[in-house]
């Protein structure tokens, strides 16, 4: 299974921050997964924030650099090829994916605040991973049926299990259009 995840939460967010956090210990535990093709997407001053400077990413996975956070922050990523194949792509930063065979899951944090670049988004994407029940309350009610909660707070062993059975469930979903 091949995962595109997008860091730019380490780049908008200071460090110490409880969303930086969040992303990576997921990240933590899903680099360890030997079915797992990691692929990383940041900008240069990601690793000016604390917890992702403590994670090394270009010995596991491919590490991939944009530029112009302030523009490009906005816009869809663009992905090319494969063509035929699902790939995952799980923004922490409320962007999608253009490639039609990107199967795009945004994580909304208890930072959570509606905003039309974030809701529009939410409404694009395949599956919505929530960090508790409180924030999945806040969603729009056309988005609460592709959400799931994947919490980092009860067991840092279970985060890779509920991510992965996450990634399966909108693949499964993404065949199904």
């Amino acid at each position: 299974m091949i995962v595109y995840l997008d860091n730019i939460i380490f780049s908008l967010q200071p460090s110490g921050c409880e969303c930086s956090r969040q992303w990576a210990i997921m990240i933590r535990h899903l680099l360890p997964i030997p079915d797992v093709k990691l692929r990383f997407i940041e900008y240069r001053n990601a690793c000016d924030n604390d917890e992702r400077s403590l994670l090394d990413l270009a010995r596991r996975g491919h590490l991939y650099f944009m530029r112009n956070l302030w523009l490009t922050r906005y816009l869809a990523v663009r992905i090319d090829g494969y063509d035929g194949k699902p790939f995952i792509f799980h923004s922490s930063g409320y962007r999608i994916c253009d490639n039609p065979w990107a199967v795009n899951i945004i994580t909304v944090n208890d930072d959570f605040k509606p905003t039309y670049h974030r809701l529009m988004s939410l409404r694009r994407c395949d599956l919505i991973t929530c960090t508790s029940r409180q924030v999945l309350s806040l969603l729009p009610a056309d988005c609460k049926h592709k959400a799931t909660i994947v919490s980092t707070k009860k067991s840092n062993k279970n985060i890779a299990l509920f991510t992965l059975k996450a990634y399966r469930m909108a693949i499964r979903r993404h065949g199904n259009k």
